[in-house]
């Protein structure tokens, strides 16, 4: 195991910075895996427990998701300027401690469960004010909460104009939106929706729909298409992100 070294506020050139620690360090050159949130290689990513993939970073516990955030946040020239309020639901460990270390950012951390964050906060009734934060970071979080059309509009009710909210969900490309207020049981959920805490799939377009709906100006970026197959397969990128403002 090695690691880069890279500080974790820069936002720049992953893939030649991996390229040159492999040139310094041939005895990594073996390395598969490289993980941007962290600056760890390694020969291969750790098995997601109960998922049946490899894509788990050793040393963070980055997925797939969490590198991609990482990678286009760390492009966003003032997710770091001083001052900059930040509103995070369902904090990732790392995530939580680069953004709590950092003293340019004021960060409030939240989940439903009160033993996961700072802050014990429902989407749907978020406790501050109109336009209160400059940046907000919602993965994962919608598809567990029954009405996600009212979560949206808080998102969009607490953001600052000018600001961007970043929103990640699991979604396939389908018609539309599955979801059954009558699939009420965790047995039920897992059958219907893969896990048992999710209440519906969602639809790419659908789920841009519902963000526009809520007020949002939406851009969905796919890994591929903004950082390449090279840079998606070294870093194993993955989920799309809605860029919402």
């Amino acid at each position: 195991m090695a690691t880069a070294n890279l500080p974790l506020h820069i936002a720049s050139k992953y893939v030649l910075e991996y390229r040159r620690f492999l040139a310094s360090n041939p005895d990594q050159a073996e390395h598969s895996g490289y993980c941007p949130c962290c600056g760890s290689s390694f020969r291969e990513w750790r098995p997601v427990f109960g998922r049946g993939r490899n894509a788990e970073c050793h040393i963070c516990h980055s997925f797939e998701r969490h590198r991609h955030m990482w990678l286009t946040i760390s492009e966003d020239p003032d997710f770091f300027r001083p001052g900059t309020s930040l509103l995070h639901f369902a904090p990732e460990p790392f995530f939580k401690a680069a953004f709590g270390e950092n003293r340019n950012i004021n960060y409030y951390d939240c989940d439903l469960a009160k033993e996961r964050a700072t802050y014990a906060v429902d989407i749907t009734e978020i406790p501050f004010g109109d336009g209160h934060f400059d940046r907000i970071i919602c993965s994962h979080v919608l598809e567990h909460v029954p009405d996600d059309r009212k979560g949206m509009r808080e998102l969009r009710r607490v953001l600052k104009k000018g600001g961007v909210a970043y929103v990640m969900v699991p979604s396939e490309v389908r018609p539309d939106t599955y979801e059954d207020p009558a699939i009420n049981t965790p047995e039920l959920r897992l059958q219907h929706f893969k896990q048992a805490t999710h209440v519906r799939i969602y639809s790419r377009d659908n789920f841009v729909e519902r963000l526009r709906e809520s007020g949002f100006e939406v851009d969905m970026q796919m890994p591929k298409a903004k950082f390449g197959e090279q840079m998606c397969r070294d870093f194993l990128l993955g989920d799309n992100l809605y860029i919402c403002r």
